[in-house]
């Protein structure tokens, strides 16, 4: 089982010395959450079902920028958006974001991508939420094109344009994880390089697994490793940890401190926490 660190939330001065103690931890790398302006006022839900775990005052730093400035400050580590909005976006400056961040960084950078729930925030970017989940998929599809080819043309339901090209384009395809729950999202998942989930109960995630593992049977075979990232509601532990990975799973959320404990404001006490959660889960 591979773990990440969650990084919004916490002081973004933090950033780079908390990335920095997760990589000689052993953590295989960070994770950031991504929104750009939140209404003041809004009624969507969150995924969790709860109440949103934050207002038009709460801090999200760039994911992509924070990204760029943790990769160049570290050697090992990936690093992961969880999840990049990609309906409130288009695909030519996401490809080229990411393509330079992935050149830079020795192609440690992981594009998680979801959907969003936040619908306020996707038409406050312009955007309309008809068909996001088809404009999503023809996102991606170019975005990989551009990654592999010299020139690019396409012809579909909400993109047109002509053969043009993008440089630089990293030794490999970025590789893409998708986020969300439905159906739909886990054969988009599928049709990629991975999923990712969010917090959900362990009879939920019996059950994701399983229609992961149908649509995956039912696909083409692929040679690269598909990736599984889950976190269940459960008392985290080795043997619960191992548990998923049998099913599969490859990587979890590390919660090494509860989060918005200011017990653990300062950055030492983040650097112990880490400590503790690395000795405890990887026999560091």
């Amino acid at each position: 089982m591979d773990y990440w660190l969650y990084l919004t939330g916490e002081n973004e001065k933090q950033y780079i010395e908390i990335a920095r103690h997760a990589e000689a931890a052993g953590l295989r790398g960070v994770a950031i959450a991504d929104h750009v302006a939140v209404p003041v006022e809004f009624e969507s839900v969150h995924p969790s079902g709860g109440e949103a775990p934050f207002d038009h005052r709460s801090s999200f730093p760039d994911p992509m920028t924070a990204a760029a400035a943790i990769l160049a400050s570290t050697a090992t580590l990936e690093v992961m958006p969880y999840v990049y909005i990609l309906p409130m976006r288009e695909p030519f400056s996401v490809a080229k974001q990411a393509a330079t961040i992935a050149v830079l960084s020795d192609d440690r950078f992981r594009m998680g991508v979801g959907g969003g729930w936040l619908f306020e925030e996707i038409e406050l970017m312009g955007h309309s939420l008809a068909g996001r989940g088809r404009r999503m998929d023809e996102m991606l599809e170019i975005m990989r094109a551009f990654w592999t080819r010299e020139s690019v043309e396409f012809h579909g339901e909400f993109y047109d344009f002509p053969p043009a090209g993008m440089a630089p384009r990293p030794d490999e395809p970025v590789p893409i994880w998708v986020g969300g729950k439905s159906d739909a999202a886990l054969a988009r998942a599928v049709r990629q390089d991975g999923w990712l989930g969010m917090n959900y109960e362990m009879t939920e995630i019996e059950d994701r697994l399983d229609r992961l593992a149908a649509l995956r049977a039912e696909a083409p075979p692929r040679d690269a490793p598909f990736e599984v990232f889950v976190i269940p509601n459960a008392e985290p532990s080795p043997e619960l940890h191992a548990e998923l990975g049998e099913r599969g799973v490859t990587s979890t959320m590390a919660f090494a401190w509860p989060a918005g404990d200011p017990a653990f404001d300062s950055l030492s006490a983040k650097q112990g926490a880490i400590d503790a959660f690395a000795k405890t889960y990887l026999g560091r």
